[in-house]
This record gives C-alpha cells, structure tokens and sequence, in this order.
C-alpha cells in the first residue's frame, strides 16, 4: 500500500437536509408558524380574561359595596370578547393554511375558550 493510499481519509456522505420520500413532519412555512403562534397566544389571552371575568364577577358580588368591581368586570368580559372574535378568526386561518393540522383536543378548547365571552355578552344582553 502506498503512502498516498494510505493517508487518505473516507469520504463522509452528505445527508439531505429534508426527507423526500414523505416521512417525517410536513415542512411548514415561517408565516403558517407565525399565525399559528399568535393564535395559540391570543387562546391564552383570551383564557386569561375570562379568568379574570370570572374572578371580578364573584368578588363584585361578594363585595357589593365595591365601587371598581363592576367597572372591572365588565372591561374585562369585553376584552375577553374581543380577544375571543380575534381567537375564532385565527383559529380559521390556521385550519385553512396549515399542512400539519393542531390537535383536535386543542381545537375544540381553543373554539370554547374563544366563545364563551361572546355567548355570555349575548346572554348578559338578552337577560336584561
């Protein structure tokens, strides 16, 4: 064996950066990624609210000589159906452009979160 032969180091073979037989993930784009994550952070601000929707509402009745307590609640629930319409709107963009679709689970928690401020406004409304 030569000395050239010898020194010379095996080549190492260059992986794909992707696979191409179709296994593995679906390759999402960065603004279908982008969409995705303001609406999984609008789910959380809108659960967020309706917490604290929830929270104003009982201490304003536990506390009926609070003067801030009824103010607060009722700036709350509308954020809360806001954030909610801009959730729904979201959760529509997604479905529709996404390759690789979100849990099922997620959805309908996702849906009934962003509801349900919407459907205690209209019943708030109706009631009186």
């Amino acid at each position: 064996m030569s000395k050239q032969q010898f020194n010379q180091r095996p080549q190492k073979r260059k992986k794909s950066a992707r696979p191409t037989d179709g296994g593995g993930d679906p390759h999402e784009e960065r603004s279908t990624e982008a969409v995705t994550v303001a609406w999984t952070a609008s789910v959380t601000s809108v659960l967020l609210a309706d917490l604290a929707t929830i929270i104003a509402h009982f201490y304003a009745q536990n506390h009926p000589e609070s003067k801030t307590a009824p103010p607060f609640e009722a700036i709350m629930l509308l954020t809360a159906c806001v954030m909610g319409l801009i959730s729904l709107v979201l959760l529509a963009v997604v479905w529709r452009v996404s390759r690789l679709k979100p849990p099922s689970g997620f959805v309908v928690f996702a849906a009934a979160v962003a509801a349900a401020p919407i459907v205690a406004t209209v019943a708030r409304l109706t009631l009186r």
